[in-house]
């Protein structure tokens, strides 16, 4: 789903997850990137592509897990090395990105982001997002 209409017909935006909901996206270590001008670690640009298959962007409603009194560390089971970056639903619409509450059975703060994810959006999405669970040294 990469255009606006496509997006709102299957993926429509939930106003129920407030602009200030912290979206948690898991980004492996291949997708780890020093930035000198940041002078940070920081995700590559690909860290905030589609899946493969097509399919919007996943992240998990942080307001979810803690409302379930669980802790962020449980959308990391079975992703060894991998690290948890954060965004808020404001920042995602504010590139134009749909945001759209998508519970599996073994996650409840399952969410997709879709909207058109060309290279500059990409790129803002990295140099934006804050580290919940840091790269590993």
């Amino acid at each position: 789903m990469s255009t606006r209409e496509e997006c709102a017909s299957n993926f429509p935006n939930d106003p129920g997850v407030t602009d200030e909901v912290a979206l948690l996206r898991r980004i492996p270590p291949w997708h780890f990137y020093y930035d000198k001008k940041l002078g940070r670690t920081r995700p590559r640009s690909a860290a905030f592509e589609d899946d493969d298959d097509g399919d919007p962007m996943s992240v998990y409603r942080r307001n979810i897990i803690d409302s379930e009194g669980g802790d962020v560390a449980r959308v990391m089971t079975g992703h060894t090395g991998f690290a948890l970056a954060s965004l808020n639903a404001g920042q995602y619409r504010y590139k134009e990105q749909t945001v759209y509450p998508d519970p599996l059975h073994e996650e409840s703060s399952h969410t997709k982001i879709c909207g058109p994810k060309p290279e500059s959006v990409r790129r803002w999405f990295a140099t934006q997002s804050k580290w919940v669970i840091p790269p590993l040294p």
